[in-house]
């Protein structure tokens, strides 16, 4: 057994102190690196780390935010685009509707009649001289009769011409309206719309008899688009607007000196917005590559719907505000890298520190086994968690070594326990017989000798209690471990104890917690630990006394009970001792108790500790392992 010990203590030995060599032989391997090549220093590192973790990222994020927010921004400005075209249609429409409804009630009035007369007394040309002066839109005036030869009209210079061949005439003496154009009028050369109506022969309604034309100034047209225009710049909203024929020609510009496509037939040029739109079609936009220009696009209705009107804008001047948001993003990822980099010099430097304080506490145990003051734990990040890490391991590795210590004492104990059972028990027995014996002889007037007699089986029973704590010690029971709920365990012992502590007018009370959850151990081990605590705390305890047992609800993966007393308490000094083998504070007592407790709780992974005051009592807690949940 002693060469066995020993083997473990060298092992112990060997795999807790080797970690530690090895460790600072790393450390100083590092640190001899990072002197010789400062590029692989920890402040070169995170500088580069934070170079890298704030530069890309911030790169990227800016991207992807001028990305999505250049997407966004266009969508939103073409929905705006497509609004503008669409109430820029809407209003050109209205205008369209209003002045071809305004030429159809000219050709309905009753003067007309005088059409089949070939307007012999003037009262045709006399209205439309008055009709033209009264609306100054309009460049002339004319009517035909059902050939085409023109017999009135407010200008002179269109009498006798003849519109036999002309869509209008035509579609007029169909009995339907017509708006068309513009076209280059007569009228100093100004753009023109044709609008015309059928006039009605009074006798007949349903025979035409001719036809009525207006010729409308097309630059109200433009003014339309001038004036949509300028009430969307008031909305900061600064557009171009064209308005597009049933060819795709642009017939109406709001800058006709500048714009890109005033005059021309965008359909030909490839225009996408000046591709024919289906009947029904809702407005909307589209990017013009060539140009770099996003248009917004709508279809007229009545009485044009194979015209568009078109509003668009550079998509420079659309995406203003994020090539602004592009140059902020630019100098506030500029700043925050000076200031990432500050901030990671600082924490190399201040990084260094806990490190080599690391580093020396490292050196110690290697020398010493232990080092001579707890790392300072300085901040709750990772460093901070490696030294607590690093303490806890100290901690554990001199917990480990007062284990060895103790477990070689219980060894020793096992080889004393082993003898003395196989050479005192047999005499002990022969001694307690013996006396029993000689008890039992002697003559009943001697009290003096019958005393005595009783005095030797006392110490021969206490001897061989002491020989069986021994052997409890040196070779406790193998575990049967189940779960077993602490709170029946406590009842059954606080009822075996009862009667004593009522012998000697001790109160016994329980505070069993209702949030109990089994313990994994072994149910008569730690009935024996339970027993134990109560009997010690008997036995010191004066009558008067109280004692408490309870349980506590489970946490962290373990459950706990206590037992507390009144007593006198136990000094700082004697804590320390108090679960060593032989160490007793009570008279008569084997010192092997609380020992046994201390073993058999370690077996079942578990702890024993015990907080004590002078004069106020004291407490021992028992920490075992909580059952799995099933």
């Amino acid at each position: 057994m002693e060469s066995a010990q020993k083997s473990v203590t060298v092992t112990f030995h060997a795999s807790f102190c080797d970690r530690p060599v090895r460790l600072v032989r790393r450390l100083k391997s590092a640190q001899a690196e990072a002197s010789h090549w400062p590029l692989y220093s920890l402040r070169a590192k995170l500088l580069l780390f934070s170079l890298l973790l704030v530069a890309l990222p911030g790169v990227v994020f800016a991207l992807i935010a001028i990305q999505s927010a250049g997407n966004a921004l266009l969508d939103v400005v073409g929905r705006q685009l497509a609004e503008v075209a669409d109430d820029t249609a809407s209003e050109v429409a209205d205008l369209l509707n209003r002045e071809r409804h305004k030429v159809a009630a000219w050709a309905s009035q009753d003067v007309l009649r005088d059409i089949r007369l070939a307007d012999r007394d003037q009262r045709i040309r006399r209205f439309l001289v008055a009709s033209k002066q009264g609306d100054k839109n309009y460049l002339d005036l004319l009517c035909t009769d059902v050939s085409g030869h023109v017999i009135a009209a407010s200008n002179p210079a269109s009498l006798q011409a003849s519109y036999a061949e002309s869509e209008w005439f035509r579609t007029a003496l169909l009995g339907k309206e017509f708006v068309a154009g513009p076209v280059t009028s007569s009228v100093g050369g100004r753009p023109a719309l044709e609008i015309a109506a059928p006039i009605y022969d009074p006798e007949d309604p349903h025979r035409v008899a001719g036809a009525m034309l207006g010729l409308y100034d097309w630059r109200q047209g433009t003014l339309v688009a001038q004036h949509r225009r300028q009430r969307s710049a008031d909305l900061r909203l600064v557009v171009d607007i064209l308005l597009l024929d049933e060819h795709g020609v642009a017939i109406a510009a709001t800058r006709d000196e500048e714009g890109p496509a005033a005059g021309r037939n965008l359909r030909a040029a490839g225009w996408r917005a000046a591709q024919p739109l289906a009947p029904g079609v809702r407005p909307g936009y589209v990017r013009e590559p060539r140009f770099d220009y996003l248009v917004g696009f709508a279809s007229l209705k009545e009485p044009a719907p194979a015209w568009v009107a078109l509003v668009m804008q550079p998509v420079r001047e659309a995406l203003a505000p994020v090539l602004s948001m592009q140059r902020h993003l630019t100098l506030l990822l500029v700043g925050v890298l000076l200031v990432a980099l500050g901030v990671a010099a600082l924490l190399a430097q201040r990084m260094g520190r806990p490190l080599r304080e690391l580093t020396l506490a490292t050196q110690e145990i290697a020398r010493s086994g232990e080092p001579r003051h707890p790392v300072p734990v300085r901040s709750r990040d990772e460093i901070g968690e490696l030294a607590h890490a690093f303490n806890t391991m100290a901690a554990e590795l001199k917990r480990a070594r007062e284990d060895l210590v103790t477990a070689a004492k219980f060894a020793f104990v096992g080889e004393i326990a082993a003898g003395v059972a196989h050479e005192v028990r047999t005499p002990l027995g022969i001694l307690r017989t013996s006396a029993q014996i000689l008890g039992r002889s002697l003559p009943a007037g001697e009290p003096q000798s019958a005393e005595l007699v009783e005095m030797i089986i006392g110490e021969v029973d206490r001897l061989d209690r002491v020989v069986q704590g021994l052997l409890e010690i040196a070779r406790p029971r193998e575990l049967l471990i189940e779960p077993t709920p602490l709170g029946a365990v406590v009842r059954r012992a606080l009822d075996f104890a009862e009667v004593q502590a009522r012998q000697k007018g001790i109160a016994i009370r329980s505070a069993l917690s209702p949030d109990e959850q089994p313990a994994r151990c072994d149910p008569v081990q730690i009935y024996q630990v339970v027993l134990n605590l109560i009997v010690n705390a008997l036995q010191i305890l004066p009558p008067g006394g109280e004692i408490t047992v309870r349980t506590l609800p489970p946490r962290e993966g373990c459950v706990s009970l206590e037992v507390s007393d009144n007593g006198p308490g136990i000094a700082p000094d004697m804590q320390e001792r108090i679960f060593t083998p032989f160490f007793t504070m009570r008279e008569g007592g084997t010192g092997l108790g609380l020992a046994l407790v201390q073993r058999i709780v370690q077996a079942h992974q578990g702890t024993v500790a015990v907080h004590s005051t002078i004069g106020r009592g004291t407490t021992f807690r028992v920490e075992l392992p909580a059952a799995r949940e099933t």
